[in-house]
């Protein structure tokens, strides 16, 4: 079995790493460095990796318990402090990566525009907005208009 603090301490400093190279291709976007976000895609999936392997040691070491439970059981007030620590690091990752996805997504949908755009196809109709300012799908432009 592996010695708690210093696993704990290694699935912080991975998950310190992981937002790091998060912030940084959020970076990147902003700044359309395009070129760059091949490497970045490369560091995360490593730290990703490197994390899950981290992730079946802790979760082994709870022995079927719920991990936060078996760290508040210890009492190891250093302990409980670093896994809170560590909780809101990979709660900021996963909050930076929803904001890079987003970006991406939507990036990718100006893309899609462009490209109807150059070659002369009608662009998708598919999504419009009520009188709610709601997006409702369509398949027809008409729906939803009243006389």
């Amino acid at each position: 079995m592996t010695d708690l603090p210093s696993l704990l301490q290694n699935i912080q400093n991975f998950s310190q790493q992981l937002l790091d190279c998060l912030k940084l291709e959020k970076q990147m976007l902003d700044n359309n460095q395009l070129q760059e976000l091949t490497e970045i895609s490369n560091q995360k999936q490593t730290l990703l990796e490197q994390l899950n392997q981290l992730d079946k040691l802790r979760a082994a070491t709870a022995a079927g318990k719920n991990f936060n439970a078996f760290i508040t059981d210890s009492k190891n007030q250093p302990l409980i402090k670093q896994w809170n620590s560590t909780r809101k690091i990979i709660a900021a990752c996963q909050q930076q990566n929803e904001i890079n996805g987003r970006l991406l997504h939507k990036r990718s949908l100006i893309n899609q525009d462009i490209l109807c755009i150059l070659s002369g196809r009608d662009q998708q109709a598919d999504e419009t907005y009520n009188a709610h300012g709601n997006q409702v799908g369509s398949a027809s432009l008409f729906n939803g208009i009243k006389a």
